[in-house]
């Protein structure tokens, strides 16, 4: 669920982000190569090609998980409603997981994300 509380630290988790060496990226890759709309590049994503963009994604944002590391244990006391050093006793694997399937999250940051590569690009 998206809360209120998390608006600013997944605002702020998202300005921090470069997003440029991932639309050069995309620009370099011939994944929706016969396609002139999104709707027709979404009729083309096979799961091959959406292993593909998940690993050209993560090449690029891996290495800026520095700049946010001090957003994390922020968002996931806020996101849990429990207390900074709560926060840091729960299992990274487990409230990283539990963040990216979360629907009102995975939204926001594809609407914020778009939104900055727009301005990007």
């Amino acid at each position: 669920m998206l809360k209120i509380s998390t608006i600013p630290i997944l605002l702020s988790v998202v300005s921090k982000l470069d997003t440029k060496p991932i639309v050069e990226r995309f620009q370099n890759l011939d994944i929706f190569k016969d396609s002139q709309n999104p709707q027709e590049a979404l009729k083309q994503l096979t799961s091959e090609k959406a292993v593909l963009i998940a690993t050209e994604i993560l090449t690029d944002i891996l290495p800026q998980l520095g700049k946010i590391a001090d957003d994390i244990p922020v968002l996931v006391a806020a996101y849990k409603s429990v207390s900074l050093e709560e926060a840091n006793e729960f299992d990274a694997a487990e409230i990283i997981n539990e963040i990216i399937h979360d629907e009102g999250i995975l939204n926001f940051f594809k609407t914020a994300l778009r939104k900055k590569v727009e301005q990007t690009v």
